[in-house]
């Protein structure tokens, strides 16, 4: 008996092969298809319903399909689960093909590299973060860049491996890069609640590779302008290899994502997990805002405020000057209860531009 498959499901195999750590949605007409293990996990997180496709002299291949228009819903409910989505367009018109209409992956999402309003929570950023541990013992640091793809945000810190649990809870990110565990490079894998973890491979996070990676992108001659220096190599991998992969995700380039910033072990207190929950600053003990230093304070009335003053919470200032500094900014509107009212009064209704 023939196994030989359509050229469609040929097409299909050739793609998913590239991209078999995500659901394929894999466009025909008016749909989005998955097959074989995609169909069946879709059916289960989606209750869709599962149905097969004829394949030539092969057998059968289990199918699920979700209308085009109503992408969006399924996309976030997956990408709410921890799962990736590849999204398979046609990039030719079917009217004009010759033979199977020509398709690619024209981007990837993941809980950590999302866009969508409906797949973002306003009030807070979405960072993806990238790790790497560089020297041992009392001398070893942690590397890690953050960034939040929608708003094109990219930091980087630079701590001693004992602060890297709470810089971590302090960003909460939705998904982790680490590199991949050998035996002679043991894991070290920092507890992130709720994060989807991604091993990458460990040269992804070479210092060298990621200097001149960094440089070109941001079309800068060094590092140096920006204060990133030769004693920031841990950070800077990180920030290689979390470009790498979004390079990967979106294949058409991420221009928008800003020049890094670094920030240094000292400028901010450390608060780790238990702290964080115990002083209820963000979320209480019994689940959400309500009652939390957050929902005392915020008063703001733009997304981009209300996820500067969740951050600002989240690491109190320890340098002297800063806190003054940004005491005295709060003097000043204190003090002007008119240029309070009229700047409240602009910014009122002011959409997320950062978004």
């Amino acid at each position: 008996m023939s196994k030989v498959e359509t050229p469609l499901m040929q097409q299909y195999r050739e793609i998913k092969g590239r991209h078999q750590d995500a659901i394929l949605f894999f466009r025909m007409g008016d749909f989005y298809e998955m097959f074989y293990e995609d169909a069946e996990l879709a059916s289960r997180v989606l209750g869709l319903t599962l149905t097969s496709r004829n394949n030539g002299g092969a057998s059968e291949v289990p199918l699920a399909g979700i209308p085009v228009k109503a992408v969006s819903e399924y996309l976030r409910r997956l990408v709410q689960q921890g799962h990736r989505v590849a999204i398979c367009e046609q990039v030719e018109d079917p009217a004009l093909a010759k033979g199977i209409v020509r398709r690619e992956v024209v981007e990837t999402i993941t809980p950590g590299a999302a866009f969508a309003d409906d797949l973002l929570d306003g009030t807070r950023n979405n960072y993806l973060c990238a790790v790497r541990i560089a020297g041992a013992g009392e001398r070893a640091v942690a590397g890690v860049a953050a960034a939040d793809v929608s708003t094109g945000e990219l930091r980087l810190f630079l701590v001693p491996t004992r602060e890297l649990e709470p810089v971590l809870a302090r960003l909460a990110p939705r998904e982790l890069l680490v590199a991949r565990a050998t035996d002679a490079s043991p894991p070290a894998l920092p507890n992130v609640e709720g994060a989807l973890l991604t091993e990458r491979e460990g040269w992804e996070f070479d210092a060298g590779v990621a200097r001149d990676e960094l440089a070109r992108h941001f079309a800068l001659h060094s590092l140096d302008g920006l204060g990133i220096g030769a004693d920031d190599d841990a950070a800077v991998g990180a920030a290689g290899a979390l470009l790498r992969y979004l390079r990967e995700l979106q294949p058409a380039g991420v221009p928008h994502l800003a020049r890094p910033t670094i920030e240094r072990a000292g400028g901010v207190m450390a608060l780790d997990e238990m702290t964080r929950r115990n002083l209820e600053l963000v979320e209480s003990l019994r689940g959400g805002t309500a009652g939390t230093l957050l929902d005392v304070v915020d008063r703001t009335l733009t997304p981009m405020g209300a996820r500067l003053v969740r951050q600002w919470l989240l690491a109190p200032l320890t340098d002297r000057a800063t806190i003054v500094a940004r005491l005295d900014a709060v003097a000043a509107l204190v003090g002007d209860a008119i240029a309070r009212a009229k700047l409240r009064a602009a910014l009122d209704g002011v959409r997320d531009v950062e978004r």
